[in-house]
């Protein structure tokens, strides 16, 4: 693939990823009946795609036990930000999704073996005064958002990096259904235990939440998760979540728009938000013009 359609693969899916959490809002369960629904469909869809297409290759999915886990970390990676979206709202959770740049710069070169670049260090660090700005005054439920947020972005991180170590092994669309398998599998441990210890609420959906459920596990995890898979192969883990930070800047505006979440915002929240979306958009122009020359 070039890196131009790289490049417009990884926005399309950004967009359809930025739905997530307009849809995490509107959905009524908790982050995690939420997300075992999610992980569900997203399974359930992309296999009877491969199923279909004559691709599904069923003794090779058995043997693939690390990306398993990979979808593991997927799972967790969601019960934060659905639980930060429902802890705070979904502009907040966005905004904390941006600080993936920082855990990235520094993971990314550990775990692939690359070398670090100083000025992805340099730029994930402009995020840091944004964050403490929406998180200064912060308490309670909204405070909690915030970590919950943060932790997401880290797993996040975490995972991206693995994925790009062992992207070229599988196709794109055996490794967004061995993924979505196994966070489904998580998810069923995570429900057990929950269910157990703590009690459930409400598990099965309404007729609403399961036409916002189809469109999240279809639309936003299925055909989103195989373009950022595929594009992937081109981009560093780095550069793409660059694009993928762009995530943030889509949602706010979906979420002003059909949540009318400015209303809950105050001044802090919009000049933190202003510092992080500026170090989104600063850095792949310094990149283009200086970095690579």
């Amino acid at each position: 693939m070039s890196l131009k359609r790289a490049y417009i693969d990884l926005h399309i899916a950004v967009v359809l990823l930025a739905g997530t959490a307009i849809l995490g809002d509107l959905i009524s369960l908790s982050a995690s009946a939420l997300v075992w629904w999610r992980t569900l469909i997203a399974s359930i869809g992309i296999g009877l795609f491969l199923l279909v297409a004559g691709r599904l290759n069923m003794g090779w999915i058995r043997s693939q036990r690390k990306l398993y886990l990979l979808g593991g970390m997927v799972a967790i990676h969601w019960i934060c930000f659905f639980g930060s979206i429902k802890l705070a709202n979904a502009s907040t959770a966005l905004i904390c999704f941006a600080t993936i740049s920082l855990f990235t710069a520094i993971i990314e070169p550990w775990i692939t073996g690359r070398k670090r670049e100083t000025h992805e260090i340099v730029f994930g660090l402009m995020v840091i005064p944004g964050i403490v700005l929406i998180a200064g005054r912060a308490q309670g439920d909204v405070l909690m958002g915030i970590i919950l947020g943060i932790t997401a972005a880290l797993l996040l991180a975490i995972f991206s990096s693995y994925e790009k170590k062992w992207i070229m092994e599988v196709d794109p669309e055996h490794m967004t259904l061995l993924q979505m398998t196994g966070a489904w599998l998580t998810m069923c441990v995570w429900i057990g235990g929950e269910k157990l210890f703590f009690g459930l609420d409400r598990f099965v959906p309404s007729a609403q939440d399961f036409i916002y459920l189809l469109i999240l596990g279809l639309v936003c995890t299925c055909v989103a998760w195989v373009l950022c898979t595929r594009a992937v192969r081109s981009v560093t883990a780095y550069d793409s979540i660059m694009v993928i930070n762009l995530e943030p800047v889509y949602g706010i505006i979906m979420a002003f728009v059909i949540l009318k979440d400015f209303k809950e915002l105050n001044t802090n929240f919009y000049i933190g938000a202003g510092i992080i979306l500026a170090s989104v958009i600063i850095h792949p122009i310094w990149q283009s013009r200086y970095a690579r020359n």
